[in-house]
């Protein structure tokens, strides 16, 4: 994948904004365990990976490890085979990463409706409140890097 960052401040305010009407959601995955910990590490993972953020892949392969995720797992999903997972897990890290390829825009039926066999519509949301918070997270600090990189460039010319 190519290295995604913001494309623009109004990009950044869409993107929180997006995470913020999926707040309860997310409080259900933390709060009340709509997902597991493994399920929502691999669903990080998967998201980060989309965007490429090397951090934020390196930070949530380690929890997905102490959340009892694989190193098979983990390669799995690096080269986008998700056939070792069952099929809840299979069917939330599609849902996650079509939605985060899609950068979260238009409609989603097509996804849902294949996540809808294997998820309940409540674990539909908290997925993807899981894979906007975590597609957040992994733009920001590719933005924050890749700025950070151009000052040093401008810097030494």
């Amino acid at each position: 994948m190519n290295l995604r960052s913001f494309s623009s401040p109004g990009d950044a305010v869409w993107k929180v904004v997006g995470v913020l009407r999926n707040g309860r959601a997310l409080g259900d995955v933390y709060l009340r365990g709509r997902l597991t910990p493994r399920e929502r590490e691999h669903i990080m993972v998967a998201v980060s990976r989309v965007n490429a953020c090397q951090g934020c892949t390196y930070v949530h392969e380690r929890w997905a490890l102490r959340a009892g995720a694989t190193h098979e797992e983990l390669r799995n999903l690096e080269i986008g085979d998700l056939s070792g997972l069952d099929d809840r897990g299979r069917a939330a890290v599609a849902y996650a990463t079509a939605r985060a390829e899609a950068d979260f825009l238009g409609t989603h039926s097509a996804d849902a409706a294949a996540a809808s066999e294997r998820l309940t519509p409540r674990e539909i949301a908290a997925v993807e409140a899981v894979a906007r918070a975590m597609a957040l997270a992994s733009l920001t600090v590719n933005t924050a890097e890749s700025a950070v990189a151009g000052i040093r460039r401008r810097s030494h010319s």
